[in-house]
């Protein structure tokens, strides 16, 4: 793995914002000998099954979805078993943080997270870091940014959950992009997840984003995501998130 110099330097300078995925709690469930499931494997266990291609066309690649499977789910069997099935497949409740969120919350004053757990809620504890609702302002100074909420908080789960980001949002948000770099680590470029984060960021950016670092977490890739991604200003090199972080942390010692 090559940790790119533009990432080194802007976590040094404390200038990097950091987006974290659920590839973070996988590895948490996976040190402590629990099942670690993929974003597709998540929502194919909730029911998700891929559409039907239209007579006459073309099949395209479907990227498999946790937000359609679990507005489903949540139709056959109510919302609180719905979230029961998604929380045993991905939570953390009895968990300590792992090293990838400990030194996460060391080195960056500024974090997002995509996860529904409460790790990073914990490995920031100490750290003097302000935790931020998906509803609430964004604020300047560290702050840990719950962008879809917590098993305890009432997670955003479905399309009908969603809360964009309002005005204040999106201006705090731009102007965070504009003066820091931004490093994405615990996704996958071919989950949902990821795309629906990036999409939210250049909704707020009001335009393509400017140059970005994805540290991919393990796992064949098809060809053409690294090509979309490398499109659109991507920055991909291949790293779990202990890996990636204790790799930095090694570099800034």
């Amino acid at each position: 793995m090559n940790l790119p110099v533009e990432v080194i330097d802007a976590v040094r300078e404390r200038r990097c914002v950091v987006f974290v995925g659920s590839r973070y709690a996988a590895e948490a469930r996976q040190q402590a000998g629990l099942a670690s499931h993929t974003g597709a494997e998540v929502a194919k266990s909730l029911g998700w099954r891929r559409p039907r291609p239209m007579p006459g066309r073309h099949p395209r690649p479907t990227t498999p979805s946790i937000q359609m499977a679990a507005a489903a789910r949540e139709k056959e069997v109510g919302r609180d078993a719905m979230m029961s099935e998604l929380e045993a497949l991905v939570g953390t409740a009895t968990l300590p943080p792992t090293d990838a969120h400990r030194i996460t919350a060391n080195l960056f004053e500024r974090i997002f997270t995509t996860s529904c757990d409460s790790l990073m809620n914990e490995a920031v504890a100490t750290t003097g870091h302000t935790v931020v609702g998906p509803k609430e302002p964004l604020i300047d100074g560290p702050m840990l940014v719950n962008l879809r909420g917590t098993f305890a908080t009432a997670p955003i789960v479905t399309s009908d959950d969603w809360v964009p980001f309002d005005e204040a949002q999106n201006a705090a948000m731009r102007r965070l992009i504009r003066s820091n770099v931004v490093l994405f680590v615990g996704y996958r470029p071919d989950e949902e997840e990821f795309e629906l984060v990036f999409e939210q960021l250049t909704a707020a950016y009001r335009a393509e984003l400017p140059r970005c670092h994805l540290a991919v977490a393990q796992g064949r890739i098809e060809d053409y995501q690294w090509q979309r991604w490398v499109w659109r200003g991507l920055l991909l090199f291949t790293a779990d998130p202990s890996e990636c972080m204790n790799a930095l942390e090694a570099k800034l010692k």
